[in-house]
């Protein structure tokens, strides 16, 4: 039963983040994070690298790839920011670490600042503060996606698809270092991969019911909740 959940929230994910360009492991790492923590963050990183080069290919004309020098400035001292906290904090601290970072990926998210994502002062933070979270949680993509918030859509999803599958594989590649990413994590990568394929081919025909103005909200609620679930389950277990 726990391997069917994880897989439709993993097939959610797909299909959110296939259409509107953000959105996967903001809505499946919670999930998995529940059902099966051994998921997170290395197997479903894998399991996501399918789906962001699957849109980076088809949108890599509007990529603005001057920009995301900058972002991986900032995104590989993140890394090791990140990767630190996973040698150094209890899995408890950790847990209740994922869910405040959770609640500050959903609070950046739903914030209007009008942001300049070719001012190094946001770019380089932005690329720093992703590296941290998609190390530590899979859930890199919200300093990002704010960032790019007025951006147009091609552009929009063009530009995270690359940054999410090149930060993917040196988050992987990260991972490994420490131990967290081995064989195991890699099978278990393999079995989370037929929900992203599904949601591939599932994502096209959503986004045009998602575009009435109606995924930014559930997946924000989806988040905030499945954030606020772990830091609860966490304190009751201590």
């Amino acid at each position: 039963m726990d391997y069917l959940a994880v897989l439709f929230a993993v097939l959610c994910g797909t299909v959110i983040q296939g259409a509107v360009g953000f959105g996967f492991a903001l809505v499946a790492a919670p999930i998995l994070m529940l059902l099966q923590p051994e998921l997170v963050p290395g197997p479903i990183t894998f399991a996501g690298l399918l789906l962001s080069l699957t849109m980076a290919i088809r949108e890599r004309k509007a990529a603005d790839l001057q920009n995301l020098v900058w972002l991986f400035i900032g995104f590989l001292p993140g890394l090791t920011i990140g990767a630190f906290f996973m040698l150094t904090l209890a899995h408890n601290t950790l847990s209740l670490l994922f869910g405040f970072l959770v609640l500050t990926a959903v609070a950046l998210s739903t914030r209007g600042i009008k942001v300049n994502q070719h001012s190094n002062l946001m770019t380089i933070p932005a690329g720093i503060l992703s590296g941290i979270m998609n190390i530590t949680t899979s859930m890199g993509g919200p300093p990002v996606a704010l960032l790019y918030q007025n951006a147009a859509g091609p552009k929009f999803r063009a530009t995270l698809a690359i940054f999410f599958f090149t930060g993917s594989l040196l988050t992987l590649f990260g991972l490994n270092q420490i131990g967290r990413m081995g064989e195991t994590e890699f099978i278990h990568g393999l079995y989370l991969t037929p929900a992203v394929v599904t949601g591939l081919f599932l994502a096209q025909p959503a986004a045009r019911w998602l575009d009435k103005g109606k995924t930014r909200l559930a997946v924000l609620t989806i988040a905030a909740l499945s954030g606020v679930t772990v830091i609860v389950k966490t304190i009751w277990l201590m």
